[in-house]
């Protein structure tokens, strides 16, 4: 008789694992939808969806207190008072699904590009703190980065006026932002006059220290607006790409297209597991987590988060490309692509179509990690890693969790383990975090100089003329306005050679200085996510030119042929990664170091060093560009950053960001990481599509 009642444990097992994965999934798409009331730009809809979420949160912490109540559960009607399903629950899964709601709201009292949102809901975390006993989670961060402080962020807010000029790279042929000329009339009038003017005055202090320090103009503002409606969550990635706005809008669109479209023949599901599994390799923690949710709120077999082993086939033979576009993209060869397109056995086989819209995707992401890890964006703040609960000692686990299978997470000893073996020193000892030595200063100041002098001697007399020409208006417009004001206070320099402040004045973060702080800590084991026999073959080499030969753009450049080929089976994105990357290459604020001041300079040539210096180190040159002008431009500890930055990301410290080799500015030291992202992004295309091109 034992054995049908060993059966029948097993089906009672099955069943319970079944009925506990539908039960939250209905959680999670209830959740996500009240949510979504907030993602409009009318104050009385916010309103009335701040309320419903207030009452569900409310609801769940009364079952939560009282789980063997079912009479005091709550349930999903029309009712205020009922907003959630009805479950035969106990209170530990009560307290699992009130913590997403908390995350959530957390997340959004600080991040939220609309002041109502965030208010409320900070008054609503501090009313549940006093009131009810039950431990509130805080953000572990004050910054989105690890190496930027909060006031070198722009702000939520629009706090400038339209005559007032915001200063950031922008288009070479726009010298204002769109929204800066003649927007005076038309200037967008506020839906709720309470709260849209002067929206910071009733802000809590700890509130206002989260949302940024640096003026932003309706331009940034609406951008981040946008992007919340459409995403949902103003991400941390976002807030840096904030600093270039032009950039953010074109690169948003296309990763939306790309990723997030139905154009072409991948289903959503397989474009983002093929995301993770190129930030799993480039070791990126952010984007892994980031991934998960977008694979699993959009019906992602949550076996796949296990590993390799439980992926189609076909999927994981995507594998060798993405290690070879990463580790060795000069190497990728027919035999590599014919091996895809044949797949093997009936229904693992590539078609043309899905290896132009993989190798896309691939490229991206290759590109993202060296932006993300070279700015060293924290964990979004309801993920892993970005937020704490008090009393608890490791990481707790974050909502890109909530759908997923339990997974290997590492204890202390492990993740200090593998954070020791992928440990970057930089040279003059600062790798061990130590602090940069004034020679060191010094000598990056004078190296700073020089390039300056060079960078002005550099003769483009069309281009200056333009310049001036604009920046002549500007100054005509500063006068007419400092009519109207007693005294306008001067632009001041900040060198971002101060300490790191991060977190010492506010008690709600446990944020570490910036000795301590690891960057890119790595929670779970990616290495599920790369194919161990491939890992083994395929190892990341430097390009020899004694031995290998340079990919030519003459032969195969982005604009002429692989356009042509991406349009082919995804219509408009090629031309959309012509722009992005014309883009990329082109912002400018007309300085380097100092904001624009009494002249202009033409960064230009420091720009396509960066740009063709990372394309050569990836095996690709442009016969057209003078490579001489290289060692002119970029010093031995510059071009050393490039090469981790664009082969390495995961080395990348606080230590490399403060010593990239000259003196910059935040938003410049973004810049330079944006045209190594970009650059890399544009090789691997030309590289993996050239190849598909020939068969």
């Amino acid at each position: 008789m034992s054995q049908p009642w060993n059966q029948l444990d097993e089906q009672q097992v099955a069943e319970t694992i079944r009925d506990s994965r539908a039960s939250q999934l209905q959680s999670c798409r209830q959740r996500i939808a009240l949510f979504k009331g907030l993602q409009v730009d009318n104050y009385e809809e916010r309103l009335l969806a701040l309320e419903k979420i207030i009452q569900v949160v409310k609801s769940f912490i009364r079952s939560s207190l009282s789980p063997s109540s079912n009479t005091t559960s709550p349930c999903l009607s029309d009712s205020p008072e009922h907003m959630l399903q009805l479950y035969d629950q106990d209170g530990e899964e009560y307290s699992e699904q009130l913590l997403y709601y908390l995350l959530t709201i957390l997340r959004l009292s600080y991040t939220c590009p609309y002041s109502d949102v965030r208010q409320t809901f900070q008054d609503l975390l501090s009313s549940l703190k006093e009131t009810t006993g039950i431990v509130i989670p805080k953000p572990r961060y004050k910054s989105p980065s690890h190496f930027i402080p909060l006031y070198d962020i722009f702000s939520l807010e629009s706090n400038t006026s339209s005559s007032n000029h915001v200063i950031y790279p922008r288009s070479s042929n726009l010298s204002f932002s769109p929204w800066s000329i003649n927007s005076c009339e038309n200037e967008q009038q506020p839906i709720h006059t309470q709260t849209s003017n002067n929206s910071n005055t009733n802000i809590p202090k700890t509130m206002q220290d989260y949302t940024g320090g640096r003026p932003s103009d309706e331009y940034v503002r609406q951008m981040m607006i946008k992007t919340f409606t459409d995403e949902g969550r103003l991400a941390n990635l976002f807030r840096i790409l904030s600093f270039f706005p032009t950039f953010y809008e074109l690169f948003h669109v296309t990763f939306t297209k790309l990723l997030k479209g139905s154009m072409g023949p991948l289903n959503r599901t397989w474009k983002s597991y093929i995301g993770l599994m190129v930030a799993s390799e480039q070791q990126c923690q952010y984007l892994v987590s980031v991934m998960k949710i977008e694979f699993l709120y959009n019906g992602g077999d949550p076996n796949w988060l296990i590993g390799l082993d439980y992926v189609p086939t076909k999927l994981r033979n995507i594998s060798a490309l993405i290690l070879k576009l990463a580790r060795q993209p000069w190497r990728l060869n027919s035999d590599d692509i014919s091996h895809l397109l044949a797949g093997g056995v009936l229904g693992d086989a590539w078609s043309r179509g899905e290896l132009v819209q993989a190798t896309l995707i691939i490229g991206t992401f290759l590109g993202l990690s060296s932006f993300i890890m070279g700015c060293g964006i924290v964990p979004e703040i309801d993920m892993t890693g970005g937020f704490i609960v008090p009393g608890q000692q490791q990481a707790c686990s974050g909502i890109e969790n909530e759908l997923d299978l339990p997974t290997i997470h590492f204890d202390n000893e492990r993740q200090q383990q593998q954070h020791q073996q992928y440990q970057f020193h930089t040279d003059h000892g600062i790798g061990l975090g130590l602090t940069t030595s004034n020679t060191d200063l010094v000598d990056t100041e004078k190296t700073t100089k020089e390039l300056i002098h060079k960078l002005k001697i550099k003769k483009n007399s069309a281009i200056k003329e333009q310049i001036l020409e604009s920046f002549e208006k500007m100054k005509l417009s500063e006068e007419e306005k400092e009519g109207d004001q007693t005294e306008t206070p001067k632009m001041t320099v900040d060198t971002n050679l101060k300490p790191d402040v991060t977190g010492e004045d506010d008690p709600t973060t446990t944020t570490t200085t910036a000795t301590t702080t690891e960057i890119n800590i790595i929670f779970e084991d990616l290495q599920r996510f790369v194919d161990p026999t491939l890992n083994e073959e395929i190892q990341l080499s430097a390009f020899d030119s004694d031995t290998e030969e340079y990919f030519m753009l003459g032969d195969y450049c982005w604009e002429d042929h692989g356009c042509d080929l991406a349009n082919h089976y995804l219509p408009g994105i090629g031309d959309d990664l012509v722009t992005e990357f014309q883009e990329a290459q082109t912002i400018t604020d007309w300085s380097i170091f100092h904001p624009v001041a009494e002249e202009v300079v033409d960064t230009s040539p420091l720009r396509n060093a960066i740009w063709y210096y990372t394309q050569k180190i990836m095996g690709v040159t442009k016969e057209d560009y003078t490579y001489s002008d290289i060692p002119t431009y970029l010093n031995d500890r510059t071009t050393h950053y490039i090469q981790d930055l664009c082969m390495s990301p995961y080395k990348i410290q606080k230590s490399d960001w403060t010593n990239i080799g000259i003196v910059l500015r935040p938003e410049e030291k973004c810049h330079v990481n944006l045209l190594v992202a970009s650059a890399r992004k544009q090789a691997v295309l030309c590289q993996g599509l050239s190849i598909i091109s020939e068969l």
